[in-house]
């Protein structure tokens, strides 16, 4: 046998798996992925919707993705709407994976990326009327990101909004 002819050794890919609530939810992580992802980095990031149905469906089905392949990092992004309560909570931190929830949804959080003013007491219904009139499109149209949400306005928002640095964080192994 020619030991000369030996495969060479594949480096381990880091995992990552985003699991968006919905349209909106993945068409952001998707931006993102495109923003701060290079190729090349070693670190293969899965990105998959849940489709709706509140917090506790969205843990539950991160829960069953790793079920069928190891993440070395799961991160859920959801509306904290619906559902988002102390036992999600607390399956979540036991499947460890990491909870990124925008009270009341993610539009909150987008539009105070734009430095827009947001008033307490609106519900979720009225807050997308708000982005979608503020960004002429519902926020699960992938134009509005590459349109409105350049890497300089999340790395400006990013110190002052939590949720959105916990969010870019979940990228921060790729540039490492």
């Amino acid at each position: 046998m020619d030991l000369s002819k030996r495969p060479v050794p594949r480096r381990q890919r880091f995992t990552i798996l985003l699991v968006g609530e919905g349209h909106a939810e993945v068409a952001l992580l998707t931006h993102l992925k495109g923003l701060y992802a290079s190729r090349g980095s070693g670190v293969a990031i899965s990105i998959r919707n849940a489709r709706g149905k509140g917090a506790a469906y969205v843990v539950n089905y991160a829960i069953r993705q790793t079920r069928n392949a190891a993440y070395d990092r799961v991160v859920t992004l959801l509306d904290a709407d619906t559902d988002w309560n102390s036992a999600v909570r607390s399956k979540a931190a036991r499947a460890r994976i990491e909870v990124i929830a925008c009270a009341p949804c993610l539009e909150v959080l987008l539009l105070q990326v734009r430095d827009e003013m947001v008033r307490d007491g609106l519900t979720s219904v009225q807050i997308k009327q708000q982005f979608e009139t503020r960004f002429g499109a519902p926020a699960h149209e992938p134009r509005i990101y590459s349109e409105h949400f350049g890497r300089q306005y999340l790395d400006h928002a990013r110190h002052r909004l939590g949720e959105l640095d916990r969010l870019l964080r979940a990228f921060a192994a790729l540039s490492a």
